[in-house]
């Protein structure tokens, strides 16, 4: 097709943004962190706060408390605390930060989504690190893992949680000192990452309004029949991803209960009157559908073109421990790029519901992955030191914020630059946002406070060393 012609049917996006929508860019900063002031005991921890937002949507390339303090003209020590030892609690924030979601992305059949990221990290003191899977490096690594809850609309989508996953062996004994130095709570126990999303997802409905129809996630929380029916119990609609070895009957086969022989003990528990009638794995099944019942449908427009797939829609009855569960609908889709990439999914969605609001949700599972690599590129998600519980959390708050206030700008612009990309407003905003002058003096304050803490570490290095060395050493 010629180029004029694509052109004509395809025009490029507007973008009619001048230079005062820009400039007020920093006053729905203020406006909108302002929002949050009485989420806050002291004045102090507000400044603080300002500041550390300010780094998060600032042009640094590496968002740690250190580098952004030293770019912003703040007392290191200061932004260090309030970040990691400063008992501020999040709480507060939360609250007003998932009204803030419900008033900018809120729907009636909005999705919450569950998902875990992970973060590399080097030593064994940071809170949580351990050696497990990271999604970030595709492999196991020593890294700290978040779980967290995301909220999706047909208008967008943000973070709404998180909480740092603790592996069992950090609640040992051998770990005790460990817990204790990075401010974990007694009262905390372990839980898996299943729990720790319903827990989030518990808390989130408790806070108040939050319209949402679908709880949707990975093979992960998928896979755990207990994660699907607490969803179900809460009033909501799973659609998790499963195993390709799941199996399910496509006809609810008959139980009973065995007679009493009149030996042993009774019978208490209920059996397949036909043992004939065996379950299917759902890959088996896969195979087996004929090609008229695939359904070829638009999962979403990607940056690059619509994303296509290949659907079939069955209903089926869970297997659980040999016998009949829920019924529920499977979903399963195939890549028509590559038709032997194929992904299974159950979800407990009424009966009649319409075949394309099946679809549409199986598009709404990306948005988080979206999520962290906006948080993780643009706005320091994954850019801390601090090894501490407080120190996590107070950092992955903030992060949320960060990301909500770029959704809403673009939300507010959508209609005078409705192809506006994250990057593209944090890249705006930066050129409003005030930050001290950057001169020769400025300069020479730095470098005289990176070679007093370089001395400081030097100092500390050799004394260890020294201390590890025979006393007759001369040096």
């Amino acid at each position: 097709m010629p180029k004029e012609i694509v052109a004509e049917i395809y025009p490029p996006p507007e973008c009619n943004l001048t230079e005062k929508e820009i400039t007020q860019l920093n006053q729905e900063l203020e406006k909108y962190y302002l929002l949050f002031e009485r989420a806050f005991q002291r004045k102090e921890q507000v400044a603080k706060g300002r500041v550390y937002l300010h780094g998060l949507l600032s042009k640094l390339a590496y968002k740690v408390t250190e580098r952004m303090a030293l770019h912003l003209g703040e007392n290191v020590r200061s932004l260090q605390h309030f970040i990691g030892q400063s008992p501020w609690q999040t709480e507060p924030v939360l609250k007003i930060h998932q009204q803030l979601i419900v008033e900018t992305l809120g729907e009636e059949d909005g999705v919450i989504i569950v998902d875990e990221s992970g973060m590399v990290k080097r030593g064994e003191h940071s809170v949580g690190v351990g050696w497990q899977y990271c999604g970030s490096v595709g492999k196991k690594a020593n890294s700290q893992v978040g779980v967290y809850l995301s909220y999706a609309s047909d208008k967008g989508y943000s973070i709404l949680d998180g909480q740092l996953f603790m592996q069992e062996k950090w609640f040992d004994e051998d770990h005790a000192k460990k817990r204790q130095a990075c401010g974990v709570s007694e009262d905390l126990s372990f839980q898996t990452k299943p729990e720790i999303a319903l827990q989030l997802l518990k808390n989130a409905l408790k806070r108040g309004e939050l319209p949402c129809k679908w709880v949707a996630g990975d093979e992960l929380y998928g896979d755990s029949s207990i994660f699907r029916d607490s969803i179900a119990k809460l009033g909501k609609w799973y659609y998790g991803e499963i195993r390709s070895t799941i199996q399910v009957w496509q006809k609810r086969p008959e139980v009973h209960l065995p007679e009493w022989s009149g030996r042993g003990r009774r019978p208490t528990r209920l059996r397949l009157r036909d043992r004939g009638q065996k379950a299917m794995r759902v890959d088996e099944l896969a195979k087996q559908i004929p090609q008229y019942s695939w359904t070829r449908a638009k999962v979403k427009e990607g940056s690059k073109g619509p994303i296509i797939c290949d659907f079939a829609f069955l209903r089926v009855i869970e297997v659980r421990d040999g016998l009949p569960g829920p019924d529920a609908w499977l979903i399963i889709r195939r890549n028509i790029d590559n038709p032997e990439e194929i992904k299974y999914f159950l979800s407990n969605a009424p009966a009649d519901i319409s075949l394309c609001a099946l679809v549409r949700i199986s598009g709404m599972r990306w948005p988080i992955e979206i999520t962290f690599r906006e948080g993780k590129v643009e706005i320091g998600f994954d850019h801390y030191e601090m090894r501490s519980w407080l120190g996590w959390h107070h950092h992955m708050m903030l992060v949320f914020l960060a990301h909500h206030f770029l959704v809403r700008i673009r939300i507010l612009f959508n209609e005078l630059a409705p192809a506006l990309t994250f990057y593209q407003i944090r890249f705006l905003l930066t050129s409003v946002l005030p930050i001290p002058v950057f001169d020769v003096s400025a300069a020479l304050q730095i470098v005289r406070y990176y070679q007093r803490r370089n001395h400081i570490a030097y100092v500390s290095h050799r004394k260890s060393k020294l201390a590890r060395l025979p006393v007759n050493i001369a040096l």
